[in-house]
């Protein structure tokens, strides 16, 4: 037990490729000899800390479908799952960025049981509560709850865990009780793929692509140029090492994400009703840049250490920016809340971008915004007053 839950840590604060069996033998007290008679190595020793992490969400999903469905109550049900994921609070993190380090065998396992997980949330939670959602909303917001009760284990949250767990508790039911999305007409498709002459536009997009399959260890940087029929010196013309392109992928999606937030800023509106446009906005490039998106959140590690400061200051005041306006439209919340709440909600829209058959849903892009706001205690036209906890 011990073994895995210094692993977990590691893995979590370093990224799988940092983390040596040796490290993992050193802060469990041990030999490395002795790590290898338990752990043939370190997938085998990822498989484990992530399978055990999903057994407590399964163990508390089993238990809650043997109830007789009169005696399971939403509330019940919400309150042992949210519980049982603030118990396995690294799981979201290792399954998003480690799990594709897992062997064939152990990745399809995982992946297996994250969607029985979240098709077990939508039986007990959605279904239950909810006859008038179609198949494609029930689904969306079944993986938005999922992301909401594990979503802590990816970013920090000042607030103590009781209230932690009743504001999660809160936004899953505000999304479970949404009133279906209705998405608007789809314009005609005109939309087509034209590939820029730039070569530094092809780099930064072909990294960002093998970056999100294979990680940033496991991509050379001649990897990347050859997609393109880039090699040699050519390729140094552009970037100095890999690391710049990471960069450069990374600074990308931040230029996106500031080009929205200004026309967001310039929206005639009134002031409370001013975060459901920056939501939108984050949305439509989360959904167009996904790569870009995947990039910047899983392999934020590898940057370089004053890169990683200046990207960290920029992160910290778009967070900052969508909790000043969420201050506006609730102001019952306290800044600690307030904080937990946006990055809930940031979280939620990172999760569910990423889930490739959620995407295939003509109504995915407003069903994901209704949901978000609805996380936050806010719709399109105003804000939602939250009964007082």
């Amino acid at each position: 037990m011990e073994i895995a839950e210094n692993a977990s840590e590691l893995f979590s604060s370093r990224g799988f490729h940092a983390v040596r069996m040796e490290d993992i033998a050193e802060a469990s007290g041990i030999t490395a000899r002795a790590l290898y008679r338990h752990y043939a190595n370190k997938q085998a020793l990822l498989a484990h800390v992530v399978r055990e992490d999903q057994q407590r969400v399964i163990e508390t999903l089993t238990a809650l479908t043997e109830q007789p469905a009169d005696e399971r109550g939403l509330d019940a049900s919400l309150t042992a799952l949210t519980n049982s994921a603030l118990e396995s609070r690294q799981l979201s993190l290792l399954w998003q960025r480690e799990a594709r380090h897992l062997d064939a065998d152990d990745y399809r396992l995982v992946r297996r049981q994250t969607r029985w997980i979240a098709e077990k949330f939508e039986a007990l939670l959605i279904d239950s509560e909810r006859d008038d959602l179609n198949e494609a909303a029930a689904d969306i917001r079944s993986w938005v709850v999922v992301s909401i009760v594990s979503g802590p284990g990816l970013y920090a949250s000042t607030l103590s865990r009781p209230r932690l767990a009743q504001d999660l508790i809160a936004a899953s039911k505000r999304v479970i009780n949404e009133p279906a999305a209705v998405a608007a007409d789809a314009p005609p498709d005109n939309e087509v793929h034209r590939t820029s002459i730039s070569r530094r536009e092809q780099l930064i997009y072909a990294a960002a692509r093998a970056f999100r399959d294979k990680g940033f260890g496991g991509v050379s940087i001649d990897d990347i140029g050859g997609q393109l029929g880039i090699v040699g010196p050519a390729l140094y013309r552009y970037f100095d090492n890999k690391a710049d392109i990471l960069v450069a992928t990374v600074n990308r999606l931040q230029e996106w994400l500031a080009l929205e937030m200004t026309r967001a800023m310039r929206t005639r509106c009134p002031d409370e009703e001013m975060l459901p446009h920056l939501v939108q906005g984050y949305v439509r490039i989360a959904l167009e840049e996904t790569d870009l998106l995947a990039v910047s959140l899983t392999e934020r590690l590898y940057l370089p250490a004053t890169v990683s400061e200046r990207i960290d200051r920029v992160q910290a005041d778009y967070i900052a920016e969508w909790q000043r306006w969420l201050s506006v439209a609730r102001p019952d919340l306290s800044e600690a809340r307030a904080a937990t709440l946006v990055k809930t909600a940031k979280t939620v829209i990172d999760d569910c971008v990423r889930i490739p058959h959620l995407r295939q849903y003509r109504d995915f892009p407003a069903e994901l915004t209704h949901a978000t706001l609805a996380t936050l205690g806010l719709q399109l036209s105003s804000p939602v007053v939250e009964e007082s906890a």
